[in-house]
């Protein structure tokens, strides 16, 4: 259970504890008035912890509920992802045809589990693809990915907001996992650039692939890249 949704369902019933508040008014209340006479009710601390026990009941109930329940996407939310997919979509397919890349990618930085101090592992996955016939997908293999991992690629782009590898020869040495990475998957040359949030935080990448280095025009590429990276950007930030 995720702490965050805790949270908000706290936030979300937190009228509950005014509640509790009013139940003790009341309890008071109605010993004062039964107490006209001047005697004394040694029950009125109890009926106020019966009273109370039945509204945390009622509070720890409606906060599991809302816990459980999780968010449930609206018809809206559905049309308004959908156009968002599509139009993001539409410009990887112009990057695609641009640069005559074999792949255009998008991934997109996400947590991932927790270690025992709480930590949040921090991971990426890619979700959305584009490619050249006769090039093989590899979103699927290309999910929950541990960004350290990828060390190279993700410290270039905290640093530079780019990082091209225009051959992968270049890194076998200095970064192995990449390189067999994207040694499996048949890339010879990969392009990225980093995409922001309005906080200026990193919030993924764009990605352009060729299985052959000589291929890529890297003055086009960075074109395209710097072309569709504010479009992109002001998508993933609607």
């Amino acid at each position: 259970m995720e702490l965050v949704a805790v949270i908000k369902a706290i936030s979300e019933v937190g009228v509950l504890l005014l509640c509790a508040a009013i139940v003790i008014w009341q309890v008071i209340n109605d010993k004062n008035r039964q107490n006209k006479n001047g005697d004394i009710y040694s029950s009125i601390t109890q009926d106020i912890i019966e009273k109370l026990g039945e509204q945390n009941d009622l509070m720890l109930q409606q906060i599991i509920q809302k816990v459980d329940a999780g968010h449930i996407i609206t018809l809206e939310e559905d049309q308004d992802i959908s156009k968002v997919e599509r139009e993001l979509e539409t410009y990887l397919s112009q990057i695609l045809k641009d640069t005559n890349a074999n792949r255009v990618s998008l991934f997109r930085y996400h947590n991932g589990g927790k270690d025992y101090n709480g930590k949040s592992f921090l991971r990426m996955s890619m979700t959305n693809e584009v490619v050249k016939g006769g090039t093989a997908l590899i979103q699927h293999q290309s999910q929950n990915l541990f960004r350290s991992m990828f060390f190279g690629l993700i410290h270039s782009l905290e640093d530079n907001g780019y990082d091209y590898i225009e051959d992968i020869e270049n890194i076998k040495d200095r970064d192995t996992g990449f390189y067999s990475y994207l040694k499996d998957f048949g890339i010879s040359s990969k392009y990225s650039i980093a995409l922001y949030n309005s906080h200026k935080n990193i919030i993924g990448f764009v990605s352009i692939d060729f299985a052959n280095k000589v291929d890529a025009n890297q003055e086009l590429v960075t074109n395209c890249l710097q072309d569709k990276k504010i479009k992109i950007e002001t998508l993933l930030n609607l």
